[in-house]
């Protein structure tokens, strides 16, 4: 139990339901907190906006998407985001981080808080609480969840966003009291940037595994996982596919792009997202690796599933269904954490995959399945870069990796790991106690603890 009674006022855009990586992972930093008896005042984006008194420990507050302010909030005399200043990009979603900062004042002198804590993306809402720390003299943890100016090359609108982009960054880190990062690589590369006697500041908090989950599947989930074939070999990719779009577009789609692209540039300074290959995580080259195994071997073919779990896209059906796969790829949608879970769990193979910076010798980014994938202990099929995510799969003992643009290669190790699956060769030893360092829980407790050595300096 904390001696500091005061609540902390809990910044963030994803909180409830709980559909998301970002979501899950505030709601577990805020259940720590209330444990531990700590009051907390979240403020977030819900359908409706409005505040609610959840327990005598947490409060919930509620903007809505469209900037609408809870009715019960006065606000008069209460200064916001100056209007005339830009917020910071990527995504600023100005009218969120515009009713935030006109709510947070009133919160503060409501209730009072000890310390302010922020987590992004957006990284508007970054700025919005290193001002409003400034203004009330209070405390501010800053959460990157993702890099941000630093690290990653966002595409941004125009160029007064990039350039307060990179303002608030230097602003939030070097004003911060501590700043969290999700992966090792990218507080490396915050003190590279704004000096290594930032050592003590930056500390990571990964994104981590709940247990299990017991949940029974849905017929209709279980049906198409299996496919009506005995013993199917299920490969399954869980969560978000990027850069669809990205793969073959075509000579007038590419000529159109091309010339938005300049005319932005030209005329408003704006950037995009050129050194990124995001069509690395696009399904694509995997659909290719199943589609040439099928055509090889005739067992592969009646067996194979590529399941995707996540939100649906109409180019994945056209791909299977051009490569001749229309009964072996299944898109099952979104699902729910607990269903999710279940699918990766009852996988003979999980598919990972991560988009590539051009020019970076050590991708910084761990995408957040990969520790719900390492909980279940099967093999992982890691399309990766050289970087953090590839060397955690590997040292956790289930992770396999190929190069993310080699389909030839992928195909070949499908192959293998099909033949040695079949056979029960398939040697798989995962290091528990490397993996059980990334239980959420303990990631919640060190979260915990670190407010908790704030509030008691």
């Amino acid at each position: 139990m904390t001696r500091n009674h005061r609540p902390i006022l809990y910044i963030c855009r994803y909180y409830q339901p709980l559909t998301s990586a970002a979501a899950i992972r505030a709601h577990r930093f805020v259940e720590g907190l209330v444990q531990s008896e700590i009051p907390v005042i979240v403020l977030t984006v819900g359908d409706k906006a409005h505040i609610q008194t959840i327990s005598s420990l947490l409060t919930v507050c509620q903007v809505s998407a469209r900037g609408e302010l809870p009715p019960d909030i006065s606000t008069r005399n209460l200064s916001g985001w100056p209007w005339w200043q830009v917020l910071p990009g990527p995504g600023s979603e100005s009218k969120v981080a515009r009713a935030m900062a006109g709510v947070c004042p009133w919160l503060i002198k409501e209730f009072d808080p000890a310390l302010i804590l922020v987590t992004a993306p957006p990284f508007s809402l970054s700025a919005v609480g290193c001002e409003l720390a400034h203004k009330y003299s209070l405390p501010v943890v800053q959460e990157f969840r993702d890099a941000w100016f630093t690290g990653m090359p966002w595409p941004y609108s125009h160029v007064l966003q990039r350039r307060s982009g990179r303002f608030w960054e230097k602003q939030c880190v070097l004003r911060a009291d501590k700043v969290i990062t999700v992966t090792d690589t990218y507080r490396k590369l915050l003190m590279e940037r704004y000096g290594q006697s930032l050592d003590t500041k930056i500390v990571t908090i990964r994104h981590g595994y709940d247990q299990d989950s017991q949940e029974e599947l849905p017929l209709s989930v279980r049906q198409a996982i299996q496919g009506g074939v005995d013993k199917p070999f299920v490969m399954a990719y869980i969560g978000q596919l990027r850069g669809v779009d990205m793969v073959d577009p075509g000579f007038v789609k590419k000529c159109m792009s091309f010339m938005n692209h300049g005319l932005r540039r030209v005329f408003l300074g704006a950037n995009f997202c050129e050194n990124l290959q995001l069509e690395w995580m696009s399904g694509y080259n995997i659909i290719r690796a199943v589609a040439d195994n099928s055509k090889d071997n005739a067992e592969f073919a009646r067996r194979a599933r590529l399941i995707f779990a996540g939100q649906k896209y109409a180019q994945i059906d056209h791909w299977a269904g051009q490569l001749g796969l229309e009964n072996n790829v299944v898109q099952l949608g979104p699902l729910p954490a607990e269903q999710a879970r279940q699918v990766a769990q009852e996988a003979d193979l999980l598919i990972l995959s991560l988009y590539g910076i051009k020019d970076c010798s050590y991708h910084w980014c761990v995408p957040s399945k990969i520790y719900a994938y390492l909980a279940t202990g099967k093999p992982i099929l890691g399309l990766l870069p050289p970087g953090e995510a590839a060397d955690i799969a590997t040292a956790a003992g289930t992770g396999i990796i190929v190069p993310p643009d080699g389909i030839p290669a992928i195909t070949e190790q499908i192959k293998d790991i099909f033949f040695r699956h079949t056979a029960g060769s398939l040697n798989i030893r995962p290091d528990w106690k490397f993996i059980q360092q990334f239980e959420l829980a303990r990631q919640q407790q060190k979260f915990t603890q670190l407010i908790i050595s704030l509030l008691d300096v």
